[in-house]
């Protein structure tokens, strides 16, 4: 994807908009701090020729001058080192806005992709190189900016001495760096090509570092004795992402040595020039100090000059990930829809089901369909029960039903009008739906409750009966400290639940939001015999005339929904009600006689 402007502007637009004073403040302090070497030099070529005009001279008088001149000179560098203790301050401080600036728009960016981004290894390793360097690269394009301006600025002023000496001197500097300013450029470039290229390895790296570090995969991890073997994984990629970026930087390195040796004999050529100028009483001792330190900071500032040219390369390079992940375009067809969907009640009949019509379903990169030509309509306040095999995309349908998720063909109408048309959000709020593999937060247990919907009002008693509803408000009542307990092990005196708590959290949290359509995929995987009865006996009260949506292996548990649908390699295989399913004596009676034989 092209960037839209040149990745330096951008970069000094995130600046301005993050850190304006801190970039102005830094910008004066590189000013002040280019310029005082000058002043410097001044002061050393009169200090010197002060004290050697008085140096034959037996108890020589430490003159008000002399004095003066020290005095000037401490004071400048001092002063220099007060602006560079002051520029650290303001680059620090100008680092910690920009990245928390950048981190809000990645994340920002990142919340309006589509679901099967996050499910695409590509977005991945684009996140990787967008987010690995964002406390300072961006920041460094100002500092590489302020390095250029400074060195530019203080040559120019080393050069105005200089050209007294001898007016070659200025173009045989800028000549000696003229290799060394390729050589970093062609480097950055390397440099850049292999990070881009060890993305995945750095990612695997990363990857097994958590499963040896982890609360989560600790458990099996110690149990199965697996950390030799996920630490001969880690090591593995992390040495061959070690040894690519090392071979590059010692190739890098021999370069720039080469270029090295070349300015430094330029510079040996320049101090034996200067020697047999003093010896021929052509200058002072004073202009002879001035102009070997002078050709020396020169050569300081041309560096500088070069690393800051070299740098912006270097940052342009891995910036431009970070702009393409910003650029990223949501492939979606409806992410921002037209139409509001005021409500889905009685007085909305054009609300009162929900259709799809041939749908057709294909995770990205895969061989075939996930599903394939479903048709299916879903009444309001029904009860319908998806159930099939593993694989056979039952979750997927539920996916694609709420809006994660774009159909390849086909379509999802709701109260006859294409879900593409309204605004995706709003279409999801229509929902409330607890996932198989559902999220473990890290937060009170009232706020778990509350993540259901952030944007009701919040009232206790709304938690309290959501709670009581998925059978957990006993548990949280005995807490220490009640629904305002921290759970689980990430923070001091957080209180670790069992899974089928931690299940029974995310039920409440789905009930918490007032949403018209339940979906329940799998909602008693983890539960115990008789939580599950619970769950179950009193599935229309808990629904409370909503519509409900269950996926369920344990057909026992969906015997009384209003229809079962049978899902079979991504097709509708069979429908019906348990009665009529039993009697059609296909798939549905087949795993349900084999469930129940497990009990008889």
């Amino acid at each position: 994807m092209p960037i839209k402007h040149t990745t330096i502007s951008r970069s000094l637009g995130l600046l301005l908009s993050s850190s304006g004073r801190e970039t102005a403040t830094g910008a004066m302090v590189q000013l002040f701090r280019s310029l005082l070497p000058l002043v410097v030099l001044f002061l050393i070529r009169h200090y010197v020729d002060s004290i050697t005009g008085t140096a034959g001279s037996e108890h020589a008088p430490v003159t008000s001058g002399i004095i003066g001149l020290v005095t000037a000179l401490v004071v400048a560098l001092l002063a220099d080192d007060l602006l560079s203790s002051w520029g650290s301050y303001v680059s620090g401080r100008q680092a910690f806005l920009l990245e928390k600036h950048i981190a809000s728009l990645i994340h920002r960016r990142s919340a309006g992709l589509g679901l099967s981004f996050f499910e695409n290894p590509e977005y991945h390793d684009m996140l990787s190189r967008a987010v690995r360097d964002i406390s300072w690269r961006p920041a460094g394009v100002v500092s590489d900016i302020m390095l250029l301006f400074r060195g530019i600025v203080s040559f120019i002023a080393m050069t105005a001495v200089l050209s007294k000496f001898s007016l070659a001197a200025p173009g045989v500097l800028i000549v000696a760096f003229i290799p060394m300013l390729w050589i970093r450029i062609r480097n950055s470039g390397r440099l850049y090509r292999v990070r881009k290229k060890v993305t995945p390895l750095s990612r695997e790296a990363s990857y097994f570092s958590w499963l040896l570090t982890g609360e989560r995969p600790a458990r099996e991890v110690k149990l199965f004795g697996l950390e030799r073997f996920f630490e001969g994984h880690y090591k593995k990629n992390f040495t061959a992402k070690g040894e690519e970026e090392i071979v590059t930087a010692q190739k890098n390195a021999s370069r720039e040595s080469l270029a090295s040796v070349v300015k430094m004999l330029i510079f040996g050529g320049i101090l034996i020039y200067a020697t047999v100028s003093f010896t021929d009483s052509r200058i002072t001792a004073g202009e002879m100090a001035m102009y070997l330190v002078a050709f020396r900071q020169a050569m300081v500032y041309m560096r500088d000059a070069v690393s800051g040219v070299s740098g912006l390369a270097e940052n342009r390079l891995f910036l431009k990930d970070l702009f393409l992940f910003l650029d990223l375009e949501d492939n979606r067809k409806s992410e921002a829809g037209s139409e509001k969907i005021a409500a889905f009640s009685e007085q909305t009949p054009a609300f009162s089901e929900i259709e799809i019509n041939d749908l057709t379903y294909t995770y990205p990169g895969s061989p075939g369909p996930a599903l394939k030509n479903i048709n299916l309509k879903i009444g309001r306040g029904k009860k319908i029960a998806v159930v099939g095999p593993n694989g056979s995309g039952k979750t997927t349908l539920v996916k694609v039903l709420c809006g994660l998720y774009d159909p390849d063909s086909g379509s999802v109408r709701l109260g006859g009008s294409d879900i593409t048309m309204f605004d995706r959000d709003e279409y999801r709020r229509l929902f409330s739906v607890v996932f198989q593999d559902f999220m473990l937060y890290y937060m009170t247990a009232a706020d778990n409750i509350r993540l259901g919907d952030i944007t009701a009002a919040g009232s206790t008693e709304g938690i309290h009966q959501a709670a009581s509803k998925a059978g957990i408000a006993a548990f949280l009542e005995s807490l220490p400290g009640g629904y305002d307990t921290m759970l689980g092990h990430h923070t001091e005196g957080g209180r670790e639940l069992s899974w089928g708590e931690w299940q029974k959290m995310a039920i409440a949290r789905a009930l918490y939001r007032d949403a018209p359509v339940l979906v329940l995929d799998e909602p008693s995987s983890s539960l115990d015999a008789d939580s599950e009865y619970e769950i179950f006996s009193r599935l229309d009260e808990i629904a409370g005339g909503r519509t409900c949506l269950l996926i369920s292996h344990r057909l026992a548990n969906v015997r009384d929904a209003d229809m079962i649908v049978v899902l079979d390699k991504g097709q509708i295989t069979e429908r019906g009600t348990h009665e009529e399913l039993m009697s059609a004596r296909g798939r549905y009676y087949s795993m349900f006689t084999r469930q129940k034989s497990m009990y008889v």
